[in-house]
């Protein structure tokens, strides 16, 4: 463990590196309405949001990241091969845990992304050895928007045009998605149930998965509950009864132990075979990351597959080869077809 001694002097090398750095300062509003100021330019960035850390990939600022956070991925040993190849530094970068001010400064840091939900004293640490740190913790869709935004913003003139490209495509996207349905009926929509990583874990109202059902054209059929995952029984799936089963891209629930289970075989979405697990390539696509806007058009071809709303396939390869500079596998690539 380093000496009080050893840690100011880090701090104090830190502060003095701000000194010496570009005197231009861009204001930017965090998610938690804080204007934050961030000396122009960053250069070392650490991510501590896990969700956030593809934003900064998807932005182009990732061969600046000197820590990082992956949401899903705990330990080198998890992490999937495709994220090993746009980041060939994972081992070095990988973090996990809460954020240490100390280590942090050690690595040079000038600028931190951190989880608003639980990262304010943190934020406020790194704020008093003069290292400016944006909170973010979006469910909705217009936070991913501000979020992208604000990270451009910061991130300086390259990022900030990436973002609003970012930004177009995910505007683009939810105009097509909700057009492509505006004829049809409420009570005729599809009623969906998005699982969490168990067959009784359920979305509620409030989360961001909700957001993509409705964005796509369904109706959440748990959009009453509230808080975060909620835990339900059998009973209560059978009393929804949904016409749609989503499984998201994590966990150990699989299509055919939904499909199998005699539990499960008077659910209408079972009896029509309407039960879909989302493909990742290394970001999840129900969660507030870039490839959000590839969940919404992945649940419409699942919802309508016959109005032909979106070609997914070509739309994922295009979005990784854009914003990440990944070429997707035929293997990777056939995953976004609607079995």
């Amino acid at each position: 463990m380093r000496t009080k001694g050893a840690l100011w002097a880090v701090v104090a090398f830190v502060v003095a590196l701000s000194i010496v750095a570009s005197a231009e300062t861009v204001t930017v509003v965090d998610g938690t309405g804080r204007p934050v100021g961030v000396p122009q330019p960053v250069d070392h960035i650490a991510s501590a949001y896990g969700i956030g850390t593809y934003y900064i990939y998807a932005l182009g600022a990732g061969p600046r990241l000197v820590a990082a956070w992956y949401v899903g991925v705990k330990s080198a040993a998890q992490a999937p091969a495709s994220l090993r190849e746009i980041e060939p530094r994972l081992d070095a970068l990988l973090s996990a845990g809460d954020p240490n001010v100390e280590e942090l400064a050690a690595r040079g840091v000038d600028f931190v992304l951190a989880d608003a939900s639980k990262h304010a004293a943190f934020a406020a640490q790194m704020a008093a050895i003069g290292v400016p740190t944006l909170l973010f913790a979006p469910e909705t869709t217009q936070g991913v928007v501000d979020m992208t935004l604000a990270l451009g913003q910061a991130l300086g003139t390259e990022a900030a045009g990436r973002a609003a490209r970012l930004v177009a495509d995910f505007w683009r996207v939810f105009a097509q998605a909700k057009g492509a349905v505006r004829d049809v009926p409420a009570p005729e929509r599809p009623r969906v149930l998005f699982l969490g990583s168990s067959s009784s874990q359920v979305a509620s109202g409030a989360m961001y998965q909700t957001q993509l059902i409705e964005a796509a054209g369904g109706v959440s059929v748990s959009a009453d509950l509230v808080g975060s995952w909620n835990t339900v029984n059998l009973e209560q799936i059978l009393a929804w009864n949904p016409d749609v089963i989503i499984i998201p891209p994590y966990g150990n629930v699989t299509v055919a132990s939904i499909l199998s289970n005699a539990d499960w075989q008077s659910v209408r979405a079972v009896q029509l075979g309407h039960v879909f697990k989302m493909p990742r390539v290394f970001g999840t696509m129900d969660t507030p990351l870039p490839e959000s806007l590839l969940g919404v058009e992945w649940l419409s071809c699942a919802f309508y597959p016959e109005r032909g709303i979106f070609d997914v396939r070509a739309e994922a390869v295009d979005f990784y080869e854009t914003y990440y500079g990944y070429t997707l596998s035929a293997r990777e690539a056939d995953a976004f077809l609607i079995p």
